[in-house]
């Protein structure tokens, strides 16, 4: 599957297939690994050649990880992972093969947590300080899975270890510092964190996107390197698209593209009498963003 050159409605058929491909895919790598089998990996491969292209093309998959939908959390979130965290590689201008291998990672970095007990992966109360020791072993079960799948993986096994470590020492498992993180197990942990931050659970209440990238901006810089936060800022920006705004000429719109040069300055789609016009307040400097219309709390 390669993206398609008809149009918009080709090419939202193709995320859509992406998705339901990808979904099925990791279902199949879940079953195996629960049961206690050498799960088959490479479909992945595929898959994540096909996003690099798909988000080449546009950025119709970044709204949809970002709306806090979803219907299988661990899976959706490999999904949603991997789609924010090659937007970042993107604007940290990483070549074709290393971005598919972040999202090869991303799509595989949680592998561990179907290796753990379910009843404390779904459990929805607050982990016992044993349960929760436990929980913080899934890293390295992914390690151990991931290189066992030959010399192909081993990439793939470190960043899936790292992702849970943190720059200033208080990640887990290791308690790494610094640069002995790998910079995509750093992506991958920042765009982990956002996509917990606004996607929906039964149990907590979600941010809207805005609100969880200014959360990370204020108090994630002793987490990632300001490199990484930079490439999040640049390609996700602090208005994300799907982010319904106010304009002080009192247009009312919805952020439909970003602008990495001007990352405050976003393509806004204005509705008004069933017509659609887009503002680029790149180029209409008299423009600019005054509120923030949606607030998602969902408890």
């Amino acid at each position: 599957m390669l993206p398609s050159k008809m149009g918009s409605s080709s090419l939202i058929a193709d995320h859509r297939l992406w998705c339901v491909s990808t979904r099925q895919e990791l279902g199949k790598i879940r079953e195996a690994v629960r049961s206690s089998r050498s799960p088959r990996l490479t479909g992945c491969t595929d898959l994540a050649g096909q996003l690099v292209q798909l988000l080449n093309h546009g950025d119709e998959l970044v709204r949809w990880a970002l709306d806090g939908q979803t219907e299988d959390y661990l899976i959706d979130n490999a999904l949603h992972v991997a789609v924010l965290g090659a937007k970042v590689g993107m604007g940290l201008h990483y070549s074709q093969q290393d971005l598919e291998r972040l999202v090869l990672a991303s799509l595989l970095h949680d592998i561990g947590m179907w290796a753990m007990p379910v009843a404390i992966v779904e459990k929805r109360e607050t982990l016992s300080e044993e349960e929760r020791d436990i929980l913080h072993t899934h890293p390295e079960r992914g390690r151990r899975i991931l290189a066992g799948q030959g010399s192909g993986f081993e990439w793939v096994s470190t960043i899936s270890a790292q992702e849970h470590e943190r720059l200033d020492g208080s990640g887990y498992p290791c308690r790494l510092k610094d640069g002995q993180i790998a910079e995509p197990a750093q992506i991958i942990g920042m765009v982990d964190t956002l996509d917990a931050m606004v996607t929906r659970r039964p149990y907590r209440q979600c941010m809207t996107p805005h609100q969880g990238v200014r959360d990370l901006f204020l108090h994630a810089k002793t987490k990632f390197s300001l490199r990484v936060l930079k490439g999040l800022g640049d390609q996700i920006t602090l208005y994300p698209i799907g982010t319904d705004v106010r304009l002080n000429t009192g247009g009312i719109g919805s952020v439909t593209k970003v602008n990495p040069r001007y990352p405050l300055r976003p393509v806004v789609t204005i509705s008004k009498l069933g017509q659609a016009r887009e503002v680029d307040l790149s180029q209409v400097m008299s423009a600019h963003i005054v509120e923030i219309l949606q607030t998602r709390i969902v408890s």
